[in-house]
């Protein structure tokens, strides 16, 4: 059986292969091209995480590349396998997105990622007084890990509609997700307006790697152990040309967490809200 790490880095390689193929191919296409934004303003992203300071939101660089085939879109690794006019079917490398919240150095915590990086329900009410018990120093580190699988997109009667299938292939955890967004778009001139609502199941490994209380871990309080769990996301951007150069942004997302996050006794509230206003430098 071909481990997790080994399929990481199959579809890396597999990835990087084709990438370089197409890249030499299409050496002279000029619609192979790179481009570069850098949003300056000001924003934040709550905390869930126990004791952990909300993060700011000052500097968002943004660089993509879209080749034939291969594209980057910031953090994001793909080839497209097959597309026409409404639908497209990648191979995606993405990392992980819930270590955001615990380390304070994160790459995540200066890209914002617009796609299908998610997190569920019930209202569950906080936690904190149980969190008095816990010695942060005995956790684990959560670690950034990388998550290969397809990506599948279709757009119909003005919807644009994202799937992501992805399994962790770094070793850390071995769990998977299963990404789902639906976004509408409206262009009124210089404005651009998109909508999103999306959900992502989580299984019980990749919850258990973040949101977990292992025995080693929870001293004088119960472990827990948290079962697998969806997520709901409802997002809004704006964006408008003021010239070639430049834009203003504004975005803003709410995320309600499922009650297997909610639940932890790492976490202090069942939602998780981000917004940012700003400009954008286009280069």
């Amino acid at each position: 059986m071909i481990s997790a790490k080994s399929r990481f880095y199959l579809i890396f390689f597999l990835i990087t292969y084709l990438s370089l193929l197409n890249l030499r191919a299409q050496a002279a296409d000029s619609d192979s091209q790179w481009q570069f934004s850098l949003g300056l303003g000001a924003g934040i992203r709550t905390n869930p995480v126990m004791d952990n300071d909300d993060i700011p939101l000052v500097v968002i660089p943004y660089a993509s590349y879209q080749g034939e085939r291969f594209f980057i879109q910031n953090l994001d690794f793909g080839y497209t396998l097959f597309e026409n006019e409404t639908q497209q079917f990648n191979l995606l490398i993405t990392p992980s997105y819930d270590q955001v919240f615990f380390n304070k150095w994160d790459i995540n915590n200066f890209i914002e990622r617009s796609g299908l990086a998610l997190g569920s329900s019930n209202d569950i009410p906080t936690v904190e007084h149980t969190n008095r018990v816990i010695d942060k120093r005995l956790l684990h580190k959560r670690r950034m890990a990388g998550l290969a699988g397809v990506e599948f997109s279709r757009s119909f009667y003005g919807l644009d509609v994202q799937m992501q299938l992805l399994a962790e292939a770094t070793g850390y955890y071995n769990g998977s997700e299963a990404r789902v967004a639906v976004s509408k778009t409206i262009n009124l001139g210089k404005h651009d307006v998109k909508l999103t609502l999306g959900t992502n199941w989580q299984d019980a490994k990749t919850l258990n790697y973040y949101y977990g209380l292992p025995a080693q871990e929870a001293f004088n309080h119960t472990p827990y152990n948290p079962v697998n769990g969806f997520t709901t996301l409802l997002r809004f951007d704006w964006n408008y040309q003021l010239d070639d150069h430049w834009s203003l942004r504004f975005f803003t997302s709410y995320r309600h967490l499922s009650s297997s996050i909610s639940d932890s006794p790492l976490v202090t509230t069942n939602n998780v809200i981000t917004a940012f206003a700003g400009g954008v430098y286009h280069f």
